[in-house]
């Protein structure tokens, strides 16, 4: 069931030649039970919110490659950055079909708690949090690409 959720998520990803391709390749690996889903980003946006002006704040914006790699059951990830590799345990997720976005809870390898959206129409990976000061922050991450592999 997850992974027909998760299949949804990338085919709406993809452009409508590469989804002729990726749909053929899905047909062939019908019996691929270990799929796991990989998602990389390239741009990176860290903000905090202004209560005042109700807007978000970009206090930074870095190029770069990332990979968020997912596991077969959806209970963890780990995020691979240039800098460091940290793991996140899902504890709790929702996925709407019509909005293509998944809601998730995440506790990261250090005890951290996040919101986490992968919203699959404006394709953008988003980390919410509150700072050590009570600032609500967010870390953007633009989805370059989105695949399955074993």
């Amino acid at each position: 069931m997850r992974i027909n959720i998760l299949f949804t998520f990338v085919l709406k990803f993809l452009n409508s030649a590469m989804k002729t391709i990726f749909s053929l390749l899905l047909t062939g690996c019908i019996y691929w039970l270990n799929a796991q889903l990989t998602i990389t980003t390239n741009l990176r946006e860290d903000g905090v919110f202004n209560k005042a002006t109700m807007n978000w704040e970009i206090n930074s914006t870095t190029e770069g490659l990332t990979v968020f790699n997912f596991n077969e059951s959806l209970t963890s990830f780990r995020h691979i950055t240039g800098n460091i590799s940290s793991t996140y345990t899902i504890n709790d997720w929702e996925y709407s079909e019509e909005e293509i976005l998944y809601n998730m809870t995440l506790t990261s390898d250090v005890g951290n708690e996040y919101e986490f959206l992968i919203d699959g129409i404006n394709q953008v990976a988003i980390f919410f949090y509150y700072d050590q000061y009570g600032r609500y922050c967010m870390v953007r991450h633009y989805i370059q690409d989105s695949y399955f592999d074993e």
